[in-house]
């Protein structure tokens, strides 16, 4: 409704007074005129003052849960417990309903045990690097001394070697001279009778063999003097190209042994990462409440099958609740974010705030929503009662005048003032508010003017008055 309209529900709440007025006129009969000039019209009179003004608008809107959401399991299956109904009470983090957990305990069983076998083969794989690093030491080995005899062979006999083996052959020399000269001694002194068998058999043994020792002696010294034959040197070529062989086969199998060892290490990382999962998709098998509210809606029974992301119940916050009052374009300019609003309901009355104005109008009514948040510790006040709404205009003033003083015959509403002693019909202009029963006066009025209250309804422009003693000074 615009400013400057008369508002809809004054047509009503002048009804009664345009009835008793239906015959009031201009001019009064002559016997009228003379009994009110005799005795005077009994009426009531107070004087015009201003007083706070209070915006009484025909607004209403139904209540909602401050916070609603819709509850739903991440996960699909079976519901195995849902036992809250619509109305209950919840606290946040409080079991709202489960899923059944077979299927689920058994994929985190199975994911252990894949952490298990992962956690062995990598072991494993670490026992084959040692191993494998061992086998490439003594394949280095094997290579180093084969290299060292290549390089002996082909350098030949140092000459510390040849003195050394010179010496042991004139050594054995000796000791075969001493040994032949032993062995004839004795033959001869056998023959004479003057040694026994056994004497003479010992002394040939160890002419046979001084005789071996002279032989050995002579070969190892010729062998340094005469330098590696060519199948040595080739025997020790091919028992370095044997340690190298070894040596790569080696390197392979550590290299086997590492990428064993990686492998075996992926599958843990990812036997953990199953398990992970596993545990999840079991921890999603209870819904819980997310806020402290009250079921506004059940979806589900035990039993059902349900989908990921189905809901399974709606809850709201109720601690507090809001409505969206459906203002005028033309008024929206009057209403302000923080401003406080008066809401009843069945005969009880408080005090909401306003939380939000709506940034589009709606095309179909022309109006814009305001949100106002009520409070509501008691929860006794639910989600989908009406409620009506007036927003308070703190600080403002105006004319405020009874409603029984205001008269409208046709389209213009009158009262009458009182000037020295009689009434005086004023044509006045009514504003859009309305507080205790009083209509506002915007103009024709001012303050300190006294009208009559009661018994207007009979009165004629110019009657004499007499107070009943009931007017306001």
């Amino acid at each position: 409704m615009g400013k400057n309209k008369i508002p809809l529900w004054l047509p009503a709440i002048l009804a009664i007074t345009v009835v008793a007025a239906g015959c009031s006129a201009e001019q009064p009969d002559s016997d009228a005129t003379a009994e009110a000039d005799a005795n005077g019209a009994v009426v009531d009179t107070m004087v015009v003052k201003k007083e706070s003004l209070n915006t009484v608008y025909d607004l209403s809107g139904t209540l909602q849960a401050y916070e609603e959401r819709a509850i739903s399991f991440e996960i699909g299956g079976r519901v195995a417990a849902a036992s809250l109904a619509a109305g209950a009470s919840v606290s946040k983090g409080s079991g709202l309903a489960q899923l059944e957990q077979s299927d689920y305990r058994l994929q985190l069983a199975q994911a252990e045990a894949s952490i298990q076998e992962a956690q062995a083969a990598v072991t494993n794989a670490e026992a084959g690097i040692r191993s494998a690093d061992s086998s490439f030491a003594s394949a280095e080995a094997r290579v180093e001394s084969a290299e060292a005899n290549v390089r002996k062979v082909h350098k030949g006999a140092r000459e510390q070697e040849k003195a050394q083996a010179q010496a042991a052959a004139g050594k054995a020399q000796s000791a075969y001279d001493k040994a032949k000269a032993d062995a004839d001694r004795i033959r001869k002194l056998y023959e004479a009778g003057a040694a026994s068998a056994s004497d003479n058999e010992s002394a040939q043994l160890q002419l046979v063999s001084a005789e071996k020792d002279l032989e050995a002696a002579r070969e190892s010294l010729s062998l340094l003097q005469e330098g590696a034959t060519a199948e040595d040197t080739d025997a020790a070529k091919a028992a370095l190209k044997e340690a190298l062989a070894g040596q790569s086969a080696a390197s392979a199998t550590q290299l086997q042994a590492q990428s064993s060892r990686e492998q075996a290490a992926a599958a843990y990382v990812k036997a953990k990462v199953a398990k992970e999962q596993a545990e999840l998709a079991l921890s999603r098998t209870t819904l819980s409440a997310p806020f402290n509210g009250v079921v506004l809606e059940k979806q589900i029974e035990p039993g059902e099958l349900v989908a990921s992301g189905q809901t399974v119940y709606r809850i709201g916050s109720i601690d507090r609740l809001k409505v969206l009052l459906p203002v005028p374009d033309s008024e929206i300019q009057d209403w302000k974010k923080g401003q406080k609003v008066a809401v009843s309901l069945y005969g009880e009355t408080r005090t909401a705030t306003v939380s939000a104005i709506y940034a589009a109008t709606n095309a179909s009514t022309g109006t814009i929503n305001v949100e106002v948040v009520i409070p509501n510790s008691s929860h006794d006040w639910l989600p989908g009662q009406v409620i009506k709404a007036a927003r308070e205009l703190s600080g403002k003033q105006g004319i405020l005048v009874p409603v029984e003083a205001v008269i409208q015959t046709g389209d213009q509403p009158y009262v009458f003032k009182e000037d020295e002693g009689k009434a005086v019909k004023t044509n006045v202009e009514l504003g859009r508010e309305m507080t205790d029963n009083k209509l506002q006066v915007v103009s024709g009025l001012g303050e300190g003017d006294r009208i009559v209250t009661k018994g207007s309804a009979s009165l004629f422009n110019g009657d004499v008055l007499r107070q009943t003693g009931g007017s306001n000074e």
